[in-house]
């Protein structure tokens, strides 16, 4: 390999394994959960390492954020937050999903209220959300 082609192939690389490839992998799933009001049982950052069981999140919406990066939001009834395993409204970065799988069960009474009342993509003052991809 010549020295002039080491920078192209490395920047080939970084393209190929980047974590805009693995947000793309999990929205075509996340969007159907979120269209069809499914749940889905996701593995999440550092979770394994904690020893936590998957997460359970009913989807409510997926996003672009100011920054291009994707999130979801959503309900989650089962998994770790912080070593503490309660039901919550959560919002998920997607590079740091490490794994989806749409399951079978019903949203809440609590869920299904708060994906009625929809969200503006913001937590308190702090709006991050460019615009919302699916819910």
């Amino acid at each position: 390999m010549k020295l002039t082609q080491f920078p192209l192939t490395l920047l080939t690389t970084f393209v190929l394994f980047s974590p805009a490839q693995a947000q793309t992998e999990h929205e075509a799933p996340l969007c159907e959960a979120a269209k069809t009001n499914r749940i889905i049982e996701m593995v999440y950052d550092k979770d394994a390492s904690k020893g936590c069981l998957p997460r359970l999140i009913d989807v409510h919406q997926v996003a672009i954020g100011n920054n291009g990066s994707l999130y979801m939001h959503g309900w989650q009834t089962r998994g770790c937050t912080k070593g503490r395993d309660f039901a919550a409204e959560r919002i998920f970065k997607f590079e740091k999903i490490k794994s989806v799988k749409i399951i079978d069960g019903a949203f809440d009474e609590k869920s299904q209220s708060i994906k009625a009342e929809g969200w503006d993509g913001c937590i308190g003052k702090n709006c991050f959300i460019k615009e919302n991809i699916c819910e």
